[in-house]
């Protein structure tokens, strides 16, 4: 079998749809790119250990932040791109500080 034949008769199990280790991999490249990700897994480890430090858990941090639990967690994975709104509703719900500012 020539390498032309292998590749045809291979290319007929090849899906059209990228596997998701793919598009998370691609997402991972491009948060690193933009540096964004490295500030999100910062977050999410203040914000695990102010969960653990006051006993609280995904449920009673999407209750204070009025959001899913499934949100609290894919927050703690640390591969979220937050919004300046998450930022500070998890500051209220946790009485953490995750931004720090001066004003002139």
């Amino acid at each position: 079998m020539t390498q032309e034949e292998a590749i045809a008769r291979l290319s007929r199990y090849q899906s059209d749809e990228p596997t998701k280790w793919m598009v998370a991999e691609e997402r991972i490249r491009y948060a690193k790119a933009k540096g964004w990700l490295r500030y999100s897994r910062k977050i999410a480890i203040k914000m695990a250990m102010a969960m653990k430090q006051q006993g609280l858990s995904r449920q009673d941090v999407a209750d204070r932040m009025e959001c899913s639990p499934q949100y609290i967690s894919k927050l703690l994975k640390g591969e979220e791109n937050l919004s300046l709104e998450t930022i500070c509703k998890l500051e209220d719900a946790l009485n953490i500080a995750i931004l720090q500012y001066e004003f002139a």
